[in-house]
């Protein structure tokens, strides 16, 4: 099994440098061995009350899988199909997750048959001291603060609102008190928050996890330090502005200051919003996450 971990490791590194974390599997969950497949299957239970309970389905079976052949395709299919013959119970709100590495592209038709479909993906950019910070001339970005706790809410509602449209992330009926709450307790205290605005007129905002707060992220990436950019959003009537570039390129500049070496950030795939943008400013898929719902 080590062989084979090491195997599959090696091709990710070839396909992606950027990506680390490959080389070992969970230390819990079950063990599934095929011939030239191995993987861990975890079960992630959410609280309903929680705020994590808005970013996915309320009982998650991931798993975590290594594929070492020379035809992964098969081997990874095989893993799968002994993956998907285990009994689940009977509850609502179940789905399948499986992230791989985006650029490793062989293995995932495995995927693709099985009825699986890419739904989000981690994205990364590399922040160098070079980064230059763009200076719009018909609105100002300026940095959170307190008083900005409700304007703040009402656009991470529509984020998620927006977000909900495309399979994964759910509008529950706490989902704006607890926003409410994570960023009058987190986000804005601890994290680096700025407003677009325009003549007292909130266009947009964007979040970002400095490194400190980016560890639970920065594992699976091979260069450090990493911050997070958790949210984003401009208000559809600002939208082709340069409002979103503009509030990317503070949210650089201040990474790059700080001695920020990546940045990565979660987008769904379907949004016909994020994809493209992302892309313009520099992002590419990392790690891709493919979903199949249960009931």
């Amino acid at each position: 099994m080590n062989d084979l971990i090491r195997d599959h490791a090696a091709r990710v590194r070839s396909a992606d440098p950027l990506i680390a974390g490959q080389e070992e599997l969970p230390a819990k969950g079950d063990l599934l061995q095929v011939p030239n497949a191995v993987g861990r299957v975890l079960v992630d239970r959410l609280d309903p009350g929680g705020l994590h309970a808005s970013w996915s389905p309320l009982i998650v079976h991931r798993l975590e899988a290594r594929v070492a052949s020379a035809a992964p395709s098969a081997a990874f299919g095989a893993l799968l199909d002994r993956w998907l013959s285990r009994r689940r119970s009977d509850e609502p709100g179940q789905a399948l997750s499986v992230s791989w590495p985006s650029r490793d592209t062989v293995p995932v038709r495995a995927l693709a048959l099985r009825g699986f479909a890419p739904i989000t993906v981690v994205a990364v950019r590399r922040v160098g001291p070079g980064t230059v910070t763009a200076s719009p001339t018909d609105f100002t970005i300026r940095p959170a603060v307190a008083d900005d706790l409700e304007a703040m809410t009402t656009m991470y509602q529509r984020l998620v609102a927006y977000d909900s449209q495309f399979g994964w992330v759910t509008v529950r009926a706490f989902t704006g008190e607890l926003l409410r709450q994570s960023l009058a307790e987190e986000a804005l205290p601890l994290e680096w928050c700025w407003l677009a605005e325009q003549n007292g007129r909130t266009l947009g905002c964007v979040i970002v996890q400095p490194p400190a707060r980016s560890r639970w992220i920065d594992r699976v990436v091979n260069d450090a330090p990493v911050a997070y950019l958790g949210a984003m959003y401009v208000e559809p009537w600002a939208r082709g502005m340069g409002v979103g570039a503009a509030l990317t390129e503070v949210a650089h500049g201040r990474a790059a200051a700080e001695g920020v070496s990546t940045m990565v950030l979660h987008h769904a795939l379907p949004n016909p919003l994020s994809t493209p943008f992302w892309a313009r400013r520099g992002y590419r898929p990392m790690i891709t996450q493919w979903v199949r719902h249960l009931r």
